[in-house]
């Protein structure tokens, strides 16, 4: 695992395009053309085109998660957080992606009706509303500890925290310039804003 966080952490921004945007949106696209082919020639595309390249997205995008907290420099700090909030929400969001992926597969359990009572309709409701909601909010604190994190790895950076927060909460657009940043690349944060 140390390997392979070593080697995403080295990746260009460019990488990060092509993993993030463009893989993505050429499955779209393929997955839509054979869906169109589909409805006149009278077949099922049934490859799971798209869940294996968000799969592959979200796999690097935590494995880079985990390796800036943990592979780049030391842990403790007087500035740093606490690391088991940290933990606890980046497993939460480990297990909705999991879940997510789960639901995504198409299993022949998704699709046969389960006939209960209302009410327990309504508690399953309730407790999926919870729970992503609890991912939500992780996921703002995990965006946040990487950006604190980012700030003390970048000691000498003039850029405010809030532009390395919301890149890492603006998920596959922001990455790339954290990472240019990361490797002491120009990025447009470098433009947008200039210290007096």
């Amino acid at each position: 695992m140390k390997n392979l966080t070593a080697k995403i952490l080295k990746f260009q921004p460019i990488t990060f395009v092509l993993f993030f945007i463009i893989l993505p949106l050429i499955s779209l696209i393929i997955t839509g053309i054979m869906s169109l082919i589909g409805i006149f020639a009278d077949f099922e595309f049934v490859f799971p085109l798209i869940l294996i390249t968000c799969t592959i997205a979200a796999s690097i995008y935590l494995i880079w998660i985990w390796g800036i907290v943990y592979y780049t420099g030391q842990i403790q700090h007087p500035q740093y957080p606490d690391i088991r909030y940290f933990k606890i929400s980046y497993w939460i969001i480990v297990s909705w992606f999991v879940l997510l992926f789960i639901k995504n597969l198409e299993l022949d359990i998704f699709y046969k009706q389960i006939l209960l009572d209302n009410s327990i309709w309504a508690l399953i409701g309730f407790v999926v509303s919870i729970y992503m909601l609890i991912v939500l909010g992780c996921y703002i604190y995990v965006s946040y500890f990487v950006a604190k994190r980012i700030m003390i790895i970048l000691e000498g950076n003039s850029t405010p925290e809030f532009f390395f927060f919301a890149a890492v909460w603006c998920f596959p657009i922001g990455i790339p310039f954290l990472q240019a940043q990361l490797l002491k690349q120009k990025t447009i944060f470098d433009l947008v804003y200039k210290p007096q």
